[in-house]
């Protein structure tokens, strides 16, 4: 075997050993072909789609630092006196700080015109205005979109948004669409978090669901002020507040009045908009 390793010829009886010769440079040509094939679609499929995950093809997050600042955009306000508290949606790994936006990049919101009712979108970019000057956070119109609501949004669309996080996306929904707005509930809220390479948890973009029948009613009996404040909790819930028992604030179970963030709200809102910068997500 030692001689076999070192170059030795082994004659098969009754072929002539040319013969194996003659057929290897047609596999090897196969061979490159296929792997040239193979090179050649995967490039274009990525060029095509950006990876998803669920499909199994490119990748499902845009490139780290997209939209990033070296500082933060605004300047949260001193947290302010006064009565009520306030608890957050989640946590990091060390129980200390709460799961936040990155202040050093715009939170980009959309609005769907999918059910929108007349005013809708005004209401909106009131209630956002609120609760980005609570925060200290910036927020970016990026205006209508077609989208249409699904309990499962994919919080990275390159197709529809570019090669970015998608927005937060905020839409007059029904319980045919949205079944967790079957009910009382009026307005649902929450972000999707994503780990930084240090396990830190940075909120991507979020959702807000709006039952579009019960805000239509309250348009309807003059109550816009208790409109907005249904949209202002849950934009509450998509920066990081959690609910408070106490009816005085906006962040209520109940839902609070209508006369905006209260000062627990206020508070949680100012810690929440001292986030940490991550360009490296």
């Amino acid at each position: 075997m030692q001689a076999m390793r070192q170059g030795s010829c082994v004659r098969v009886p009754g072929r002539h050993r040319d013969t194996a010769h003659r057929g290897r440079p047609s596999a090897w040509v196969s061979a490159a072909v296929v792997v040239v094939l193979t090179v050649t679609v995967a490039l274009w499929l990525w060029q095509a789609r950006p990876f998803d995950a669920r499909r199994m093809l490119g990748v499902d997050a845009p490139p780290a630092g997209i939209g990033a600042a070296q500082a933060p955009l605004g300047a949260p306000p001193t947290l302010p006196g006064g009565h009520g508290g306030y608890t957050f949606m989640a946590m990091q790994g060390s129980g200390t700080d709460p799961v936040a936006y990155d202040p050093c990049r715009p939170i980009h919101y959309t609005t769907s015109a999918v059910g929108l009712p007349v005013g809708g979108d005004a209401l909106v970019r009131e209630a956002v205005a609120t609760m980005s000057e609570a925060s200290g956070l910036r927020f970016v119109d990026d205006g209508l979109t077609d989208e249409a609501p699904d309990p499962d949004r994919d919080p990275y669309q390159p197709d529809r948004y570019g090669d970015r996080w998608a927005p937060l996306y905020i839409a007059f929904a029904t319980p045919d669409q949205i079944p967790r707005l079957s009910g009382s509930t009026v307005g649902l809220g929450g972000s999707t978090p994503r780990a930084a390479g240090d396990g830190v948890l940075v909120y991507v973009t979020g959702s807000v669901w709006l039952d579009a029948q019960a805000m239509t009613d309250l348009f309807a009996a003059g109550r816009r002020d208790s409109a907005r404040a249904v949209v202002e909790h849950e934009i509450g819930h998509v920066l990081g507040l959690g609910h408070v028992s106490d009816g005085t604030q906006l962040m209520s179970q109940t839902g609070g009045a209508g006369a905006g963030p209260a000062d627990g709200d206020r508070r949680g809102l100012a810690v929440l908009g001292r986030g940490v910068c991550r360009p490296d997500l």
